[in-house]
C-alpha cells in the first residue's frame, strides 16, 4: 500500500473521530493527525477488531470453526473461544489447532473439563473440578483470559446453579473474569446474579428465548439492573439462537450501557446468519446503534475486559481494521425468523495484523 493513506481514524480513548493519514510500512505503522473536520474520506481506520464471543476449536464436536475464516480475513484481528476449550481439550487445541490460526486468539476457559462439545456440557458433574481449572488459567497467562460457563434451559437439566457456581469459584481463584451464556428460563437470572462479579461479561443478552434478562416492555429486568450497575459486561453473542431483532429494538427504546459486540460465530452461525463481524456490525448499525457505539464494542469495550491495555494505543500501531460503510441493500434475518431490510452494510478492505498489512476477503 501507498506509505501514506488518508483515513478516518477513530480515536478509542476519545470514543471519536478525525482525519489522519495511515503511516509507514510493515512492521512501524502510526497514524499522523490532519483534523477534527468533516471526513474527507470514506475509508475508516480503527484499533483491530475483536470478536470476544467465537468457536474456533476447529474440527471439534459441533461448533468450532476455522478461525483466520472469521478472523483477520474478514477484519477481526482478536479472536475470544468462549468456552469451546476445557481442561482436558486444551493440549489438544494448543498442540494441533494453534499452530494453524493466524489471527490473535485468547480463550475463555469452559468450566466442563472437555469443553463444549455438544448441547448438554455437564451430563458428568464429578469432573468439574475449581482446582484444577484454576491451576489450567494460572499456568496460561498469555492464553486463558477467563472461565466461560453456559447456564440455560438448553443447557442446564437436573443441574440447578451448580456448574455457575463452580465456575464463579474458579474465575475468583484464577484472577480472572467469568462469561455466562445465558438463555431460556430455568435457571433464573435472578437466581444467578449474586455469582457476577464486576468486570464479568453476560452473553446472549438479546436472545428471543424468553428468559426474564429484560422486562416485556424491554427496560431491564431487575436482575440485570443489578449486573449493569454491579459492571458487569453485556455482550450481543449472536449466534444461530441468540439474537432476535424484537427484543433488541425494545430494549433500545431506552438507554443501554455500551456492549460488546460478540459473534457467536461457529459451524451453524457462519453459514447463515451472522457469517462475519461485518454482517454483526451491519445489523447493529441498521438497528440505531451509533457507529461511535459499535466501534466501542469492538475494540476499547472487549480490549478493556481483557485487560490489554496497549490494544487501542495511537503512537505504534500493531492490530487495526481499514473498513468503510457502502451502500448495500440486504435483508437479515434474526435467529427467531423476524427478518429487517438495511440499505449500508461494513464492508473490510484490511486490517493490520500484529504490524503486518494483509488484505482482507471481499465479503459483500
Amino acid at each position: 500500500m501507498n506509505e501514506k493513506t488518508l483515513v478516518r481514524y477513530y480515536d478509542a480513548p476519545k470514543n471519536s473521530f478525525f482525519n489522519g493519514e495511515l503511516c509507514g510500512r510493515d512492521g512501524d505503522w502510526h497514524v499522523e493527525y490532519r483534523n477534527d473536520g468533516p471526513p474527507e474520506t470514506d475509508l475508516f481506520l480503527s484499533p483491530g477488531w475483536i470478536d470476544m464471543h467465537s468457536h474456533i476449536f476447529d474440527g471439534f464436536g459441533l461448533f468450532g470453526t476455522e478461525a483466520d475464516a472469521v478472523g483477520w480475513k474478514t477484519g477481526t484481528c482478536l479472536l475470544v473461544d468462549a468456552g469451546t476449550v476445557g481442561e482436558y481439550t486444551l493440549h489438544g487445541f494448543t498442540k494441533y489447532v494453534m499452530p494453524t490460526i493466524e489471527t490473535n486468539i485468547r480463550l475463555f476457559l469452559c468450566i466442563s473439563p472437555i469443553g463444549v462439545i455438544f448441547h448438554h456440557d455437564y451430563n458428568a458433574m464429578q469432573y468439574l473440578n475449581v482446582d484444577r481449572c484454576a491451576a489450567c488459567v494460572a499456568e496460561h497467562p498469555g492464553l486463558i483470559s477467563g472461565v466461560k460457563v453456559r447456564m440455560g434451559s438448553e443447557t442446564i437439566r437436573h443441574e440447578g446453579l451448580e456448574p455457575l457456581r463452580l465456575a464463579s469459584l474458579a474465575a475468583r481463584k484464577g484472577g480472572v473474569p467469568m462469561m455466562v451464556h445465558v438463555g431460556g428460563n430455568p435457571p433464573y437470572l435472578k437466581d444467578m446474579e449474586p455469582y457476577f462479579e464486576k468486570g464479568d461479561i453476560i452473553t446472549h443478552v438479546f436472545n428471543g428465548r424468553g428468559g426474564d434478562v429484560w422486562n416485556p416492555d424491554g427496560t431491564p429486568s431487575e436482575a440485570l439492573q443489578k449486573l449493569i450497575d454491579r459492571g458487569v459486561w453485556l455482550d450481543v453473542g449472536h449466534g444461530s439462537s441468540s439474537f432476535d431483532f424484537d427484543v433488541f429494538e425494545r430494549a433500545a427504546r431506552y438507554p443501554l450501557p455500551r456492549f460488546l459486540m460478540g459473534t457467536d460465530l461457529h459451524q451453524s452461525s457462519v453459514k447463515k446468519l451472522v457469517r462475519n463481524m461485518a454482517v454483526l456490525l451491519s445489523k447493529l448499525y441498521g438497528c440505531g446503534v451509533s457507529l461511535e457505539d459499535i466501534l466501542y464494542g469492538v475494540t476499547t469495550g472487549p480490549a478493556t475486559a481483557l485487560g490489554l491495555t496497549d490494544w487501542c494505543r495511537l503512537s505504534t500501531i500493531q492490530n487495526a481494521t481499514l473498513f468503510r460503510i457502502v451502500d448495500h441493500t440486504e435483508t437479515y434475518e434474526d435467529c427467531q425468523g423476524n427478518s429487517r431490510t438495511f440499505h449500508k452494510a461494513f464492508s473490510t478492505e484490511a486490517v493490520i495484523l500484529n504490524g503486518e498489512y494483509r488484505k482482507t476477503a471481499a465479503i459483500l
